[in-house]
């Protein structure tokens, strides 16, 4: 199953080719050499509170000189999910090559709970773990409708929302989906330039409120507005792939005996509609 996590798939991309470039960095300042093979797991895990586990997708490594940004799928791992001393098997997912999905209805994703993840392949087991972090608290939004004109400029109004400041350590994001069946561009200029992309995505933030404009938006009518919290190896991935790579100091990878990231979210959910002034 596809979902917004997916369009995130440019991010995993810029996070291996960063993997490989700080391996191939750290080989350099010592006297082993390390060179990337495909014996070696790459994981891009992430598990939603409420949600059905779909989103655990395993590939190879490719080598320095290649010019692919995200390794074969492997489609024949042992991957297995542990939850409190429970262990939940994970399916390959058809139709969709590296990812693998639980089948089962006995297994919930839910705030507070502690994940541990383990990849058999190439006669090696690579492990992680997250804990699905609690949802943001007290979620609002100012309006539950946000007017344009086509093609219009310098439009001002904006809709909020807010929800309970927590320490500064913690991260969120938000996503705008348009929900609609029908998709009407709100004008022509921005599906020139954003074509069919229902959605759009914020980094990770600290903040506790954002400011829903135009700007942000592709199509009219109904939207749905997450409102995400991450684990910490989410949003310090996120700020690795936004550097210059000259300047890394070290891989965000949270994977033993392999590469890549394992982490949780929660979420809340308000929504609003975009109408013509």
């Amino acid at each position: 199953m596809m979902r917004d996590a997916h369009n995130l798939v440019s991010l995993a991309r810029k996070m291996l080719i960063l993997s490989v470039l700080l391996a191939f960095f750290v080989a350099c300042e010592s006297d082993t050499v390390v060179t990337p093979t495909s014996e070696l797991v790459v994981v891009r895990g992430y598990l939603y509170a409420g949600e059905p586990v779909t989103d655990i997708q395993i590939t190879g490594m490719f080598g320095l000189s290649s010019t692919d940004t995200i390794g074969p799928p492997i489609a024949d791992a042992q991957v297995t999910l542990r939850k409190n001393g429970v262990s939940y098997r994970l399916t390959p997912s058809q139709g969709a090559p590296g990812f693998y999905h639980y089948t089962g209805t006995d297994l919930r994703v839910e705030a507070g709970d502690r994940f541990e993840l383990a990849v058999g392949y190439f006669d090696k087991i690579a492990t992680s773990a997250t804990t699905i972090p609690s949802p943001p608290r007290n979620v609002t939004i100012s309006a539950d409708q946000l007017f344009v004109r086509a093609n219009g400029r310098g439009e001002a109004e904006t809709v909020s929302v807010n929800w309970q400041a927590e320490p500064q350590e913690t991260f969120y994001f938000v996503t705008i989906k348009n929900t609609e069946n029908a998709l009407q561009p709100i004008d022509d200029i921005r599906n020139g330039l954003f074509g069919r992309d229902r959605t759009f995505r914020t980094r990770p933030i600290r903040l506790n409120s954002y400011q829903i404009r135009k700007d942000d938006l592709t199509y009219m009518g109904e939207h749905a507005v997450r409102i995400y919290r991450v684990n910490p190896e989410y949003a310090n991935l996120y700020a690795i792939s936004q550097q210059d790579s000259r300047n890394l100091s070290e891989s965000e990878s949270n994977v033993e005996n392999g590469l890549g990231i394992f982490t949780g979210f929660s979420y809340e959910t308000v929504r609003f509609t975009v109408r013509r002034n």
